[in-house]
């Protein structure tokens, strides 16, 4: 196995084991509604920390599923001048939009792991019903971001339906 079907195989299997991570918190979030309104029908009231819980998990699951929905080209895409283009004109208009894309997500990339570097360092806590480490809120947005740039990258670069071999570049 040569170095970059490892190194795509790693890819594709994170992507798929924080898609996996998402609908599990999915789930979860079901059950807890679920138990939720039960308690509230018998009269137990309400479960501590169940809407903190909630928010945290939505925001845990789009950031763990971009990557997965961007590889199967799920992703919302505005194509208003793209499609008005033909042929090699908008093979490369295409490269180059998933190109600044990728570049947009290596920022992003950089200044979430600073921040999460931060938070771990400074050993900030969020406080709510919930007391937890902010760490745990933010170790997936660098990683979600790395990996989405890896994925606007494989779209430029031969892979995707939006790909532009580099062969197919013709002066």
């Amino acid at each position: 196995m040569t170095l970059i079907r490892w190194a795509d195989a790693a890819y594709l299997g994170i992507i798929h084991i924080l898609a996996f991570i998402s609908v599990a918190l999915l789930a979860l979030v079901t059950g807890w509604i679920c138990l939720e309104v039960v308690s509230r029908i018998i009269g137990a009231g309400i479960l501590s920390g169940s809407v903190e819980f909630t928010e945290y998990a939505i925001f845990n699951m789009a950031f763990l599923a971009a990557p997965w929905i961007l590889h199967h080209n799920g992703h919302v895409r505005v194509q208003v001048v793209i499609e008005q283009l033909s042929g090699q004109t908008r093979k490369l208009a295409e490269a180059s939009v998933n190109l600044l894309a990728a570049l947009i997500c290596i920022v992003l990339t950089y200044y979430a792991t600073l921040n999460l570097i931060t938070a771990i360092e400074r050993n900030e806590l969020i406080f709510g019903e919930l007391v937890f480490p902010e760490w745990y809120l933010q170790w997936q947005v660098p990683l979600s971001f790395a990996l989405l740039a890896i994925g606007f990258l494989k779209f430029s670069f031969g892979e995707g339906p939006h790909a532009l071999a580099p062969t197919e570049i013709k002066e």
